[in-house]
């Protein structure tokens, strides 16, 4: 690397960021519960305890694993944290440096500001640890401990995930007015409400799934209802819906078809909501015969 500034190393390896480190509470059958199901102190860090973490060794590649980000990243950090030239050398077992680096964590956890060139080392290290979820998604991983949170990014999801829930709560104020709308948005998320239901179990399953607002994989639930509500399909695959619950379209194995004259018209629901979505006379034809049966 060519010779820069000190202020041109810093460019290079601290940001304008600042991370916390928090434990992800599991709870331990050896470990009784307070009262009123109060966690026990131990199920993350006891009080006035700690846990230390160091860079791991890989024994497959010969090396500690590597926590910078480019090539440039070594000499810039052994620079801006006064150390000897090439201390901070993956490859050697026995290093002065990487074998005292120690990162201490509480039960409060840890704050690191990236403008500081030790905690964005510290930073680096913790993301080559798999006990170290990256996001609130990886939560439900049983290997992970602890949760990396970027405080800035954490704030713009907040400000995103709150203008969801009031995007949602302004299409709940009109839906809830009719039992009927309510019950047809369940079904287009996949649920099957008894016809029966009441208008209040209706919107309480409706804020249930408005209030999922994160899942290990997929979508969650504020966002599939978002999508139903934005979605301009929505009539249509409740038609389809409701034919295949009066068997005007028949679901068998090999797909679906159509009752009254035997026509396959997709193998799965999308198929069919695309095949009804088309501006064809002879498709209109068939759906006006099958809403006809709806009706009857």
């Amino acid at each position: 690397m060519e010779k820069k500034s000190l202020a041109d190393l810093r460019r290079l390896v601290c940001e304008n960021k600042k991370i916390k480190i928090v434990t992800i509470p599991r709870k331990k059958a050896y470990l009784k519960r307070g009262k009123e199901g109060q966690p026990h102190d131990g199920e993350d860090i006891y009080t006035g305890c700690y846990k230390s973490y160091g860079l791991g060794w890989s024994i497959k590649k010969h090396s500690y694993n590597n926590p910078f980000f480019n090539e440039n990243e070594q000499e810039a950090f052994e620079i801006l944290l006064d150390q000897k030239e090439g201390s901070l050398n993956l490859y050697k077992l026995n290093s002065e440096f990487w074998g005292k680096f120690n990162i201490k964590i509480t039960k409060e956890g840890l704050d690191l500001d990236l403008n500081n060139p030790a905690d964005a080392l510290m930073y680096r290290v913790l993301l080559t640890d798999p006990r170290f979820a990256k996001s609130a998604t990886e939560k439900s991983i049983l290997e992970k401990e602890y949760l990396i949170i970027n405080e800035s990014e954490q704030k713009e999801q907040e400000s995103i995930l709150g203008k969801k829930k009031d995007e949602a709560n302004d299409f709940m104020f009109k839906l809830k007015k009719n039992k009927r709308d309510m019950y047809n948005v369940l079904r287009l998320l996949g649920k099957k409400p008894s016809q029966d239901a009441s208008a209040d179990w209706l919107k309480s399953e409706l804020y249930k799934i408005i209030d999922e607002v994160t899942v290990p994989k997929g979508k969650n639930g504020l966002d599939q209802f978002l999508d139903i509500m934005k979605d301009p399909r929505q009539e249509i695959k409740l038609f389809v819906l409701d034919a295949v619950d009066v068997q005007a379209i028949l679901k068998e194995q090999a797909g679906y078809k159509l009752e009254h004259n035997g026509k396959f018209v997709g193998k799965r629901y999308e198929d069919v909501v695309e095949y009804f979505s088309v501006n064809n006379p002879d498709v209109q034809q068939e759906r006006l015969i099958i809403e006809e049966i709806i009706k009857h």
